[in-house]
């Protein structure tokens, strides 16, 4: 299901994040067999004017396959919303550090609030400490 804009007052940001859960079930008696894939998409649109625009999109696909109690029919909607909110949480974390936190590194890699003057002089000072370091082996 698609998120709601983010900021909806403010036309500037907007994303969403859509989710297709595709289930395998076999029947063991008292017991049922799960096989779960799911696939989340993910968009993220920003322009923050004097800081830029950004546009960040993706798509995440995982399988996983679990066991559950099946006293009755009805078993199998307990059995299936537990296992795909876990799934959901699941691929939320793995989302959050590969795109955002990847996407943060790097825009922290190519923006910087320091000027080219002390970013030079940090440089040097590695740099010489890299070699006196070395010198020591």
């Amino acid at each position: 299901m698609p998120l709601p804009l983010v900021n909806a007052g403010n036309a500037r940001s907007k994303g969403a994040w859509d989710s297709i859960h595709v289930l395998d079930i076999e029947e063991r008696g008292r017991q049922a067999y799960y096989k779960l894939t799911t696939t989340i998409m993910l968009y993220t649109v920003s322009n923050q004017g004097e800081v830029g625009s950004m546009n960040l999109s993706g798509s995440l696909t995982r399988q996983d396959e679990r066991e559950g109690p099946l006293e009755d029919i009805s078993s199998h909607i307990t059995n299936i919303g537990k296992f795909v909110e876990d799934m959901e949480f699941k691929l939320r974390g793995s989302i959050q550090d590969v795109y955002f936190c990847k996407t943060k590194d790097i825009v922290n890699d190519l923006r910087s609030t320091q000027s080219q003057s002390k970013l030079k002089k940090h440089r040097e000072i590695q740099g010489e400490l890299f070699s006196q370091l070395k010198g020591r082996k």
